[in-house]
Formats: structure tokens, C-alpha cells, sequence
């Protein structure tokens, strides 16, 4: 991505007019940088090793930005009043916590500096945090309104305190605009060391256990908090979920297929939702969806098979994580094509 400032030097410009430009500089200056720190670990590596900060940041920017989409997409056609709004992130950020030790959560605030959904600090829910600083005095609430509210994502590097040690450490959080409603979702991690080195699926494998575990627990917490209707409740999931896209390519999404075998929600091919396909087979014999189901049912894991990318059209082998949504007879899924059969 670029920006273009274009700053006319001539003798023939009126200082006014200079003025004016030289005081738009800084805005467009700090405007330009946050988007390309942001796009250069914008998506998981494709080669290489990879530090496990590299590998929490990978995590951190897919969570928030897709559960940003998804309460998007929801408020922008399911939810619209805000304190319906208010009850829905917080039911669905509470339960979906990340990373081995579940340190891991997406918080929700507003552009106004409103605390809307905090599952580190519910203290702060219904309070004003726009004053909030770091252990130094940043103005870390600000400078994530700036980066939600101007350029519409970003990371922002801050000192707070580690509620696992008690000790003042950086965190690198990432912020993601959720347009509908005014508001912002974020979620951050406490730099570490760069030891273990990961290799490039590692990293995707770990982007996709912890965003597949923590929509599978947020997704089941609102649908027996908001619907108790079946028909409700898939119309919900396909909202949430049908926008949601990560990796470089894109080809990172998730489905949602019943215990029954059918396919409930498909992204990228919405046509096949609401089909059987308990018998379906790859183009190897494996039974993938009844492999699907039954890694899910143990517990969840992973489980291969021949699909399409549909970022390509070429069949690849699929790497896919699944997980039961809990209390409810359906996996969700999602993974990373390994490569073309070809």
C-alpha cells in the first residue's frame, strides 16, 4: 500500500498555502507509517523462521480483526440497537479466550473512549477510559482511537503491567475499526523471547487452533444467550462468519458443518450450504466430512484432506483445524492448503 504526500517546493507557493500544507504533514506522515507497519506482518510468513513474538503477533492481528468483521457484519444487519450491541461483545469476548494459558481475549471499545467489553478488566465496562496512559504515561486509549478511527487498524506498542507476574512489560497490542457501531476491537499479547524459533506452518497451525477455538467458544456462548430459535441461530452464524477472511491469499475462512453431515455454513460457496454431505469424498476416497466430525466429537485436532482453494480454483491438500462448538452439535473448522495436487 502507498500513500503520496506531494509537497510543492516552488518559490511560486504562497506561504499561506505552504503553511497549511507543512500542517497536515505530521497527520499524513503518521497516517503513512501506521500503514505500512501494519502490512508488513500483516498475514501469516510464508518461509522461514519465525520468533514466537512473530507468532503471538500473527494471533493477535487475526483474532481481533475477525471478530471485528464479524460483530461488523452482525450490528450492520442483525443487532442494531447499541445496548443489544453491548450484550453481544460482551458475551462472545468473555468466552473467547486464546493462547495455551487463555491470556488471550478481544476487547471492545468505543471511538469516544467508552469501555463497551473488557474480559481482562471488567471493571472498566461502562467506563470512560479515554484518559487512560501507560506505565509512562502514553496515551494509549487516544493513540488507539487514532489508529482504529483514521487508518482503521494498527498495532500499538505500550508498558502495562503482566497480571501473570506482576511486573511492568511491553504489550503489543493490534486495534481493528468495527465501522456500524463506532467502536473498536482489540487484542494484545506481552512481548516475550524470541526463543522457540517456529517454522511458517507452525505459526499458520497456531493462528489457526487459537482463532478456531476462540470463535467456537464465543460462537456458543451467544447463541444460547441471544437465540433459542434453530433458524435464528444459523442465520446468526452465517452472518458472523460469511465476510471473515485472513491469511495473505485470503484463503483463510471458517465453515460450520452439524454432527448430521450437513454443511451449515460455507463462505466462499454459499450454494452448498444446507446440503448433506455425510458421504462426500476428496478426491483421494477420504470421507472427509465423517473425519471432520469425528476429530471434532474426540475433542478437536486436526485432520487433512483434498479440497479446493478457492482462491486459486486448483484442488490442494487442506490442513484443517476443527473444534465442537460447545453445547451446541456442530464443528466449526478452518486451515491452511499445504499445497496444489499438481
Amino acid at each position: 500500500m502507498k500513500q503520496f504526500l506531494k509537497l510543492n517546493h516552488t518559490k511560486a507557493i504562497r506561504s499561506a498555502h505552504w503553511l497549511a500544507r507543512v500542517a497536515c504533514f505530521p497527520v499524513m506522515l503518521f497516517i503513512v507509517m501506521g500503514l505500512f507497519s501494519c502490512s508488513k506482518n500483516n498475514d501469516a510468513p510464508s518461509t522461514g523462521l519465525y520468533t514466537k513474538n512473530d507468532a503471538s503477533k500473527q494471533v493477535v492481528q487475526t483474532i481481533a480483526t475477525n471478530l471485528g468483521t464479524g460483530f461488523n457484519t452482525v450490528f450492520d444487519t442483525l443487532i442494531t440497537d447499541s445496548t443489544s450491541r453491548a450484550s453481544f461483545c460482551h458475551d462472545f469476548t468473555h468466552a473467547a479466550r486464546f493462547f495455551a494459558d487463555e491470556s488471550g481475549y478481544v476487547f471492545v471499545e468505543s471511538l469516544n473512549g467508552y469501555n463497551i467489553a473488557h474480559p481482562g478488566m471488567p471493571e472498566q465496562e461502562g467506563t470512560s477510559t479515554i484518559n487512560q496512559t501507560d506505565a509512562y504515561g502514553k496515551p494509549i486509549v487516544v493513540e488507539m482511537i487514532n489508529l482504529a478511527q483514521y487508518i482503521g487498524f494498527g498495532f500499538l506498542e505500550y508498558a502495562w503491567q503482566d497480571p501473570a507476574t506482576q511486573v511492568i512489560e511491553n504489550k503489543l497490542t493490534f486495534v481493528k475499526q468495527i465501522p456500524a457501531s463506532h467502536w473498536y476491537a482489540g487484542a494484545g499479547f506481552y512481548l516475550d523471547s524470541d526463543l522457540p524459533l517456529m517454522s511458517a506452518q507452525e505459526v499458520n497451525d497456531l493462528v489457526v487452533i487459537s482463532s478456531v477455538d476462540a470463535v467456537a467458544k464465543g460462537m456458543g456462548t451467544v447463541l444460547t444467550a441471544q437465540h433459542t430459535d434453530s433458524l435464528q441461530r444459523v442465520e446468526l452464524m452465517r452472518t458472523f462468519l460469511q465476510h471473515i477472511r485472513f491469511f495473505d491469499d485470503l484463503s483463510g475462512y471458517y465453515y460450520v458443518i452439524d454432527f448430521s453431515g450437513y454443511n451449515v455454513v460455507q463462505p466462499p460457496n454459499p450454494a452448498i450450504q444446507g446440503t448433506n454431505e455425510w458421504n462426500i469424498q476428496d478426491s483421494h476416497g477420504n470421507y472427509l466430512v465423517q473425519g471432520l466430525i469425528a476429530t471434532a466429537q474426540s475433542g478437536g485436532g486436526f485432520y487433512e484432506y483434498y479440497w479446493i482453494n478457492y482462491q486459486t480454483g486448483e484442488e490442494e491438500l487442506k490442513r484443517a483445524f476443527v473444534k465442537q462448538i460447545p453445547g451446541y452439535n456442530y464443528l466449526i473448522g478452518s486451515g491452511t492448503y499445504m499445497g496444489s495436487t499438481h
